[in-house]
């Protein structure tokens, strides 16, 4: 009797760590533009879960993404979908900035053929860590023209991590503001193991300089919706 409730209670644990082990699928949210689409991805930091916000635009030669999935098992789904919904393959990634949640594991497309971008900062972090780097170039301040759509990538200095950039969308209004921005429902500025949070005011001024107020800016992370992230951004770092 009392194998048989050991048992159990260790079946019952197994459960219950193989349950909280699991991390949600990624959601596609509504597009934010007639080609212009938010995916949210899920991770786990210091006990705690998290939503990553990434894009992905449609274009007419196929699909770009910017920053990958956070769980490397979903980069082959995410692909799968994104066929099957648009028709259209993933043809470029963009990555925001190294870390897991954004550059990943570029080997994964680089052995498809995909092209893959990253600045020469973020891939001179990725070589140092280990990881694959990109086999392109990200040539800041560039205007990206690719099967109709366009964007452009800029680095408007340190915050978050020494190398992370942003990505414009004249077209849709919309600001990829990745993790240099917070979003209004953080309570705090999360990681900043690789942050220059002396520098970082300076960027979010920059940042609001530079793009038009009525721009939508995505943050990297959490609640996506509402206008006042920039701001909120700005009083975290002022605490």
């Amino acid at each position: 009797m009392r194998k048989s409730i050991k048992v159990l209670v260790m079946l019952f644990l197994f459960l219950i760590n193989f349950f909280s082990a699991q991390v949600r699928d990624f959601v596609i949210e509504p597009p934010l533009g007639k080609k212009l689409y938010l995916y949210k991805t899920f991770g786990v930091f210091d006990g705690r879960e998290y939503s990553t916000n990434a894009l992905y635009l449609v274009t007419k030669k196929g699909v770009v993404l910017f920053d990958v999935p956070w769980q490397k098992s979903q980069y082959q789904s995410l692909m799968d979908t994104i066929k099957k919904r648009h028709d259209l393959p993933v043809i470029a990634v963009f990555a925001t900035h190294s870390h897991a949640d954004r550059a990943g594991d570029l080997s994964f497309y680089n052995n498809k053929g995909i092209s893959t971008y990253a600045t020469s900062k973020t891939n001179e972090l990725l070589k140092k860590e280990g990881k694959a780097i990109s086999n392109k170039i990200i040539k800041v301040g560039k205007k990206y023209k690719i099967g109709g759509e366009e964007f452009t990538v800029d680095f408007l200095g340190e915050g978050h991590t020494v190398d992370n950039v942003v990505v414009w969308f004249p077209k849709y209004n919309v600001l990829d503001g990745g993790c240099l921005v917070k979003s209004m429902s953080a309570t705090d500025l999360g990681y900043t193991g690789e942050a220059n949070v002396k520098e970082w005011p300076l960027t979010m001024k920059k940042l609001k300089a530079k793009y038009p107020a009525s721009a939508k800016v995505i943050p990297g992370h959490d609640e996506w919706k509402g206008n006042d992230h920039v701001k909120h951004t700005l009083e975290l770092l002022n605490h």
